[in-house]
């Protein structure tokens, strides 16, 4: 669900962004302008795409958006179909339904019901898909396609990480096929039990270890060594509200004792890192962006972008083999005020676990 929730997030943002930089001529007539986005992962089960069209509206733009005729098609006036193709020949295709059973949040943008087309395809590394769209009445089709991006693997760090290390830690991963970007994030997962009811409940922090994002190489691995190790406490602190009725515990990602951090590398194709890098801000001063989108169309009546990413993780330990994580986190004046106590002290700690 948070996945789908960012997708949409992303694209809301690509619309205004198009709307925006583009002069628009208010006596023109009305043109049928569709806006389409979709990220494939191979890992997923259900991919989604999320088509939009262009509307025209004598009243508020802002109101009109969260009328759902105005910026969605009526669903028998297009066709949205996903193709296959290896090596240049066509494998299969087949035509999308729709679903309206996953929320938007609110926004400018019709809530909490939005429309997606889906596919259940398994997909592989080694093929291109292709997403099509045809405007029943007037015949047209615009259409995008994308490579896919391959799986990859964490080699450094593997079993555990001295979080304690006041030096850069290189990070290192195996390159993924058609990546042409990766971004890093560390998750942090813990428990707090309440004082007084003795009620648990579960959380989690998480950074993103790399400022800007870590280019492809055209090598076999992948090194990133701009994160010390040390700093996470701070962002723990930074994050993690103090609260004098509850002790904290470090949790256990998939019942592995005390394995309580998670590194994620998540690596993307061109045509995100191209969309990327138009849509950022710039430092200069002359803001004008170009506009970016490879759907192909006739008289620039189709934008946004069709574009693949994957992921892989690693679930690390904090206990204090690697270094003196657990004892930091309960004991040093930076984070004690966070009311951490030893795993072996948790109520969820696993019987003979060693200690």
């Amino acid at each position: 669900m948070k996945r789908i929730t960012t997708i949409c997030i992303a694209l809301f943002a690509a619309v205004v962004l198009l709307t925006q930089c583009k002069p628009v001529d208010l006596t023109a007539d009305y043109k049928d302008i569709t806006v389409t986005y979709g990220i494939l992962n191979i890992k997923d089960n259900v991919h989604y795409f999320k088509v939009y069209r262009g509307y025209i509206t004598d009243g508020n733009a802002y109101e009109a958006a969260g009328e759902w005729d105005n910026i969605y098609y009526p669903v028998d006036s297009i066709e949205v179909c996903l193709e296959e193709y290896r090596d240049g020949q066509f494998l299969r295709s087949a035509v999308l339904d729709t679903t309206t059973a996953v929320p938007k949040n609110e926004g400018d943008f019709h809530n909490p019901k939005q429309l997606l087309y889906y596919s259940n395809w398994k997909l592989d590394e080694d093929s291109k898909y292709r997403l099509v769209i045809k405007r029943k009445t007037s015949g047209d089709e615009i259409y995008a396609e994308t490579v896919m991006v391959g799986n990859f693997s964490v080699r450094r760090p593997m079993v555990s990480w001295n979080m304690c290390s006041d030096k850069p830690y290189k990070i290192i991963f195996t390159s993924a096929l058609n990546a042409a970007m990766y971004d890093l994030y560390l998750t942090f997962y813990y428990i707090e039990v309440d004082n007084v009811t003795k009620a648990v409940t579960h959380h989690q922090i998480t950074q993103r270890l790399n400022g800007d994002y870590i280019r492809a190489t055209t090598g076999t691995e992948v090194s990133f060594s701009g994160f010390t190790p040390d700093y996470f406490f701070s962002t723990m602190v930074q994050t993690i509200e103090t609260n004098e009725h509850v002790t904290r515990y470090i949790d256990s990602v998939a019942g592995q004792p005390y394995r309580c951090m998670r590194l994620t590398a998540w690596a993307a194709d061109q045509n995100y890192l191209t969309y990327r890098e138009v849509s950022t801000p710039g430092s200069s001063i002359v803001q004008n962006r170009p506009e970016y989108t490879n759907f192909v169309s006739e008289n620039e009546s189709a934008y946004g972008f069709l574009a693949s990413r994957n992921y892989c993780y690693t679930d690390l330990s904090f206990d204090n083999a690697s270094g003196h994580n657990e004892d930091t986190l309960v004991k040093s004046p930076r984070t004690s005020r966070l009311n951490f106590d030893y795993y072996r002290n948790s109520p969820e700690f696993p019987e003979g676990t060693a200690q």
